[in-house]
This record gives C-alpha cells, structure tokens and sequence, in this order.
C-alpha cells in the first residue's frame, strides 16, 4: 500500500515523462478492465450461441430422421405396387 502512496511521488520526480508514464499506466488498467469485461460479455454469448446451434441441430436431426422415415415408407409402398403391376403384366402376357 506504501508502494501505491509514493508511487506518484516518485513519477513527478521524472518531471513530464513521469507524468506521461503514470498516464500511460492508468489508460493501460483502464483499457485492460474494459477488454475483460468485453471478453466475459463475448463468452456469455458464444455460450448462449452454442446453446442455440446446439438447440437447432437438435430439432433440424430429428425432423431429418421423420422424414427419413416417411420417405423409407413411402418406398416400401412403391415397391409393392410396382410389384403388383409386374404381376399384372405378367399375366396379360401369358393370357
């Protein structure tokens, strides 16, 4: 705490490069609060961004796979008629 007390003291000894040294200093802490303050506030919101993308690809994998699903269906329906139609032509063949 002494340190802090004659610190000043000790730049305005050097005259005006003390007093620019102690400036200096100041805009240094302050701009280097204001960066970790940025970088806390730029964490919270890749953490809320990561949970959103996180979220989406959730909801975009399980409409993914409905629809997977629909469409395996749906072949499933259309091998069976073509199958039904191939009998059919089958059969007017041999008739």
């Amino acid at each position: 705490m002494i340190f802090l007390t004659t610190l000043p003291n000790q730049l305005f000894d050097y005259g005006v490069l003390g007093i620019f040294c102690g400036m200096f200093a100041l805009v240094i802490i302050f701009m280097g609060k204001q960066f970790f303050a940025l970088h806390k506030k730029n964490e919270v919101r890749l953490k809320e961004i990561e949970d959103q993308l996180l979220k989406y690809v959730a909801e975009d994998r399980a409409a993914i796979i409905e629809t997977l699903k629909d469409c395996k269906e749906a072949l499933r329906n259309n091998n069976r008629v073509t199958e039904k139609i191939i009998k059919i032509l089958e059969h007017q063949n041999y008739k």
